[in-house]
């Protein structure tokens, strides 16, 4: 099987075991010159996309297990995409230097780690990936993603880059309410999504951007209405951007980024939560 034949399997296939096998070596990449990858996967019934909503428990409503699990399922559905949608890219961007594709590989398989993390913890409780509708967020964002450093600026600087805050907030809110299995879990997520990260600052400032001049090259390969408010979680954490590899001005600027889809979300609540200064 080789590295193409292998995203095509994760995207052809439309049952969820198929998309976690992992090879049991690094596949030999054989270019297919002109290959252009279908715009979604296949899917099965159990897990197919939604266009219905299905809202994420509030941070201060965790005490209860069941707001747990679904934050799990939401995450999970998260995941699932990452797979799918980063062996899309494999298939899209046949010209990429082969450390880029080999980077590809490589976080598809950390995001089948993670899927298979919360996969156990929802299913030993009781509930099963698709009990919920699946959005296909990342899925929608494919027609702005026709470029290697577009795709890395939406995949990981902004989809990515939230999960930075994301999986911070949760594994201190897991753990504030005393399931520390699962704040492990998202421990374990937290410092793969930093490599995540990191592997999307090298593709999109690898011609050579400087550090202060991140922040714009990152605007200015984003496409309205997808705006950097993606790139942040309701609670922001700008020392997790420059661990990630990003400038100290780039997180500044990200911090103070404010836009028309800026919501009146729960970071004083959250702050209260976790029993942190309101800012």
């Amino acid at each position: 099987m080789t590295l193409n034949e292998y995203a095509q399997f994760l995207l052809s296939s439309p049952n969820l075991e198929d998309k976690l096998y992992s090879p049991e070596k690094m596949p030999e990449d054989i270019f297919w010159p002109e290959f252009v990858p279908k715009d979604r996967p296949e899917r099965s019934s159990k897990i197919i996309f939604s266009d219905k909503k299905s809202k994420m428990p509030r941070v201060e409503h965790l005490n209860s297990e069941e707001n747990r699990i679904l934050s799990l399922h939401h995450f999970a559905n998260h995941e699932l995409m990452a797979v799918e949608i980063f062996a899309w890219a494999i298939l899209k961007f046949q010209n990429a230097p082969s450390s880029v594709r080999k980077s590809l590989y490589k976080t598809i398989l950390e995001e089948q780690k993670h899927l298979k993390l919360y996969l156990a913890s929802i299913r030993e409780w009781g509930m099963d990936l698709g009990d919920r509708p699946l959005n296909y967020i990342f899925w929608k964002q494919t027609p702005n993603m026709q470029s290697l450093q577009k795709f890395f600026a939406i995949m990981a600087l902004s989809f990515e880059g939230a999960n930075l805050d994301f999986s911070m907030i949760y594994q201190k809110a897991f753990e504030k309410f005393g399931d520390q299995k699962r704040a492990d879990i998202m421990q374990i997520v937290h410092d793969d999504e930093i490599r995540h990260v990191k592997r999307g600052v090298k593709v999109v400032f690898s011609d050579g951007t400087s550090q202060d001049q991140q922040w714009e090259k990152y605007l200015d390969l984003l496409t309205h209405p997808f705006t950097p408010r993606r790139a942040k979680g309701f609670l922001y954490f700008p020392e997790l951007r420059t661990k990630a590899g990003l400038s100290p001005e780039f997180a500044e600027a990200l911090g103070a980024y404010t836009d028309e889809y800026d919501g009146t979300t729960n970071a004083r609540i959250v702050k209260n939560v976790f029993g942190m200064e309101a800012g």
